[in-house]
């Protein structure tokens, strides 16, 4: 009798394997990428794929996707793969989640987004996202939100909530390595800071980004900032409100400083 049942257990789980392998060889991978194309087009949003397909256990893998959007023309992400995995218990429940991970921009992604509906993905209610060794002089993307260019291989995790009301709340941390950060206008003779190591620790609160920590290590200078940074509608022109110190290096000095103005148009004052 347990030698039936052992038997009838290895079929059921044959028969289940039998079954995974012909729905991933049988995808109709060219269905589905042209549906979820249309989808995201409709939302206003532009999404282009080479290729999508299954990927165990209940995702889908998406290789070179570039997500833009036509007015304002941005291109948001562009990536060489994607893997997005859907948790089967959270279609019996209210809030859906899905899990994603990846590869762009010469590094690594993985994380996790609530959602209202599978039908109405954006915006996310909520999220979290590692990244490891992205290099942000290939995200061009960059340059439109800060309004200048920013280069360096950065890591780190960003967490938000994503209120009803609208509120967004979360926590960054961000650590840049080797990178550069290009001047609105001359200082001290330099078009552009060249550093060592940066690193952000910031709170997202009631519509401004609460700066703990943004410190920067470098052969010209160092510095350290902390204060508010109220955002804006188009994020460049976000106004600052931050104090700390700055020493240069080659001449030693220290100094006490305000940075006021926008993030494309900063104005630092001396104390």
């Amino acid at each position: 009798m347990s030698i039936l049942k052992k038997k009838t257990l290895w079929f059921a789980l044959y028969g289940i394997l039998v079954t995974v392998m012909f729905l991933y060889l049988l995808f109709p991978s060219d269905i589905a990428k042209s549906r979820l194309e249309d989808a995201i087009n409709s939302s206003g949003f532009t999404l282009k794929t080479v290729s999508l397909g299954p990927s165990l256990p209940f995702g889908l893998k998406l290789k070179n996707i570039i997500f833009s959007s036509a007015s304002p023309a941005n291109t948001y992400f562009e990536g060489e793969l994607l893997d997005l995995q859907f948790n089967p218990v959270s279609f019996f429940q209210k809030n859906k989640s899905i899990g994603l991970s990846g590869k762009a921009y010469g590094g690594n992604f993985a994380g996790r987004f609530g959602l209202a509906s599978f039908s109405r993905i954006y915006p996310p209610e909520e999220g979290k996202l590692k990244l490891q060794n992205i290099d942000l002089g290939k995200y061009t993307f960059i340059k439109t939100l800060l309004g200048r260019e920013v280069t360096g291989k950065a890591g780190g995790s960003l967490i938000f909530n994503n209120a009803a009301n609208g509120n967004l709340s979360g926590t960054i941390e961000l650590f840049i390595n080797g990178g550069t950060f290009a001047l609105a206008e001359p200082f001290l003779g330099m078009n552009r800071i060249d550093f060592n190591r940066g690193e952000i620790q910031a709170k997202i609160k009631n519509g401004s980004i609460l700066l703990e920590k943004l410190k920067i290590s470098g052969p010209q200078l160092d510095c350290f900032l902390n204060g508010e940074i109220t955002l804006a509608d188009d994020f460049k022109n976000s106004q600052l409100n931050l104090k700390g110190e700055m020493t240069i290096s080659d001449k030693k000095v220290k100094m006490n400083v305000n940075v006021g103005g926008t993030l494309s148009n900063p104005i630092l004052r001396y104390i």
